[in-house]
């Protein structure tokens, strides 16, 4: 008998696709400046092209992995490839601040079907649950690396050729994943089990995109600015809305059913918690390098290294471990070393050696390589294959809108925390301001980064002093919740994820094997 080919074109496809669309999620940040100076844009507008992708990443998620089931896996994952490709080269060359951002939104509804789709596809691809679990840890690898990575290479691209280069690789990397996506995927759709569901995807995408708006301008305008209440109460009504859509229709986009089944909940709680947790503290361990300790945005990325390492490796073996003992003690292992690195990142100072840090960025790492491969196989293992873009996109989904709400959440908590330390400190040091001012200081010092606002008669090297402790400080807040949410995720996982085993599976021929697998080489 002969050996099948491996699937060479499939593996290429997803991963390839996976990795450009979630290497945009960070390889922007530290181009903003460069962004800035070169359209003339104000600060206000330039964060749209961040928070732009988020917004569409995470509003139209649901819908692609839903429209992947029932118009086809392969022609859905090629249109948000070639969406993502073409609109990476109108960000390259946009002449001015509004065109970027409409090539920013573009991008990121291109990758809400990449991403979900990928997932789907390697369910498809796989039938066997032990190599489907191994493809998912290495394609776990793959989207963590892309996200941790993209720091490092944007600094390179923008230091050596400038910003349209972030966007610019995206071509040759889409043309080869494009190329291999149409000749080693055969297409596979389950339209008797999923619907269009107009209704549902329109409160979809409402709930959704109302929610990351909101929590991406809380983060700046505060929890209780008119506009982001409003919003947050526009997010609420149309959840409730989609919820009962989704249980009146025949073919839901999303079965409510599915969260009948405490497998697909308890996945998806972690997911969120892994984003709200791993995920929402990357983005400030980055500014304490930058803004605390001084390292350049190239240098941080070179410093995030062991945390790329280690990610790498745990994912390569969470794959192999998942196959053979099942997801759960995996995910604890993975979720147990995410805690134990946050809650560790607490003996954290201004002045802390890299040694340190580097070896605390390395067991967060391994938890995160060890966390995110079977979790995704779990909520695989929870549903039929025939949902399997519904069950991708809701796990990529909670995992999403958990990092867009630890970052805000996070990012408050840190700054709060940290005026109240430099208030305090400035109070000790025996300033002459009066409670108010000294809170309007603080707010200052914080916010401007350590500089020192001429009424204080503070010298630089003081101000600076006072933001370090206070960052720290507000770090250290942030750091303990999100450690402790990740060790809840970790207890409701040992206790309350039970994955049966799965029945054997009856002999087939080997031409039925082949046409299952779906896939050619």
């Amino acid at each position: 008998m002969s050996t099948p080919r491996r699937p060479v074109g499939l593996i290429t496809a997803v991963f390839l696709g996976t990795f450009m669309a979630l290497l945009d999620m960070s390889v922007v940040n530290v181009a903003l400046p460069d962004m800035q100076t070169h359209l003339h844009a104000r600060i206000t507008d330039i964060q749209w092209v961040v928070d732009g992708y988020t917004l569409c990443l995470s509003a139209f998620m649901l819908t692609g992995g839903a429209l992947g089931d029932r118009f086809g896996r392969k022609k859905v994952f090629l249109t948000g490839l070639a969406l993502f490709t073409l609109s990476s080269v109108l960000c390259a060359v946009a002449p001015n601040t509004a065109t970027l951002v409409i090539g920013r939104l573009l991008q990121g509804t291109g990758a809400s079907t990449v991403t979900p789709g990928a997932l789907s596809l390697l369910a498809q691809g796989f039938p066997d649950q032990a190599k489907r679990a191994r493809m998912i840890g290495l394609w776990g690898a793959c989207s963590a690396l892309a996200v941790v990575l993209g720091p490092l290479l944007g600094g390179a691209l923008t230091d050596s050729v400038g910003w349209p280069a972030i966007f610019l690789i995206n071509v040759p990397l889409g043309i080869i994943a494009l190329t291999a996506a149409l000749k080693g995927i055969t297409e596979s759709a389950d339209p008797e089990h999923a619907a269009t569901d107009p209704v549902g995807q329109v409160l979809g995408i409402v709930w959704l995109a109302a929610l990351t708006y909101a929590v991406n301008e809380a983060g700046r305008d505060g929890w209780t600015a008119t506009q982001n209440l409003v919003l947050f109460a526009v997010a609420a009504a149309a959840f409730v809305a989609f919820v009962a859509v989704e249980r009146r229709v025949p073919r839901a986009m999303l079965p409510v059913s599915l969260f009948g089944n405490q497998r697909f909940v308890i996945t998806n709680i972690a997911s969120f918690m892994l984003g709200f947790g791993a995920y929402g503290t990357f983005y400030l361990l980055s500014l304490y390098l930058q803004q605390v300790q001084g390292t350049s945005a190239a240098m941080t990325g070179v410093k995030f290294l062991p945390y790329s390492a280690a990610i790498a490796i745990g994912s390569t073996q969470a794959g192999k471990l998942t196959a053979r003992f099942g997801p759960r003690g995996v995910m604890v292992a993975g979720y147990g070393l995410v805690s134990v690195g946050l809650l560790g990142l607490l003996t954290l100072t201004p002045s802390t050696g890299y040694g340190q840090v580097g070896v605390l960025f390395a067991v967060l790492g391994l938890g995160m390589g060890l966390g995110i491969a079977p979790t995704n196989a779990a909520a695989m293992a929870a549903v039929p294959r025939e949902r399997s873009g519904a069950a991708a996109s809701t796990v990529n989904a909670t995992r999403q809108v958990g990092t867009a709400l630890g970052i805000a959440v996070l990012g408050s908590l840190l700054n709060a925390r940290a005026e109240i330390s430099v208030a305090r400190d400035l109070a000790r040091s025996g300033s002459a301001l009066d409670p108010g001012e000294r809170g309007s200081a603080a707010h200052l010092i914080v916010t401007q980064h350590g500089a020192a606002p001429s009424h204080l008669g503070l010298n630089l090297r003081a101000a600076q002093r006072y933001f370090g402790s206070g960052f720290v400080d507000g770090l250290h807040t942030s750091l303990l919740v999100a450690g402790v949410a990740t060790a809840l995720a970790t207890v409701a996982v040992l206790l309350r994820l039970r994955t049966p085993k799965a029945a054997p599976q009856p002999q087939r021929p080997p031409q039925q094997a082949r046409e299952e697998g779906q896939i050619t080489a």
